[in-house]
């Protein structure tokens, strides 16, 4: 593997940490729907 662009680690845990938090959101999102019963 080349190293052409050195990413900081600093920026790769924040893409994670960023990553986890959209997920989390859109699946308590969706599970609020869920239990609603928006899907019938």
């Amino acid at each position: 593997m080349k190293d052409k662009y050195k990413v900081p680690e600093g920026t790769i845990a924040l893409l994670v940490i960023f990553i986890l938090l959209i997920i989390i959101l859109w699946g308590n999102v969706f599970l609020t729907l869920l239990s609603r019963g928006a899907t019938g």
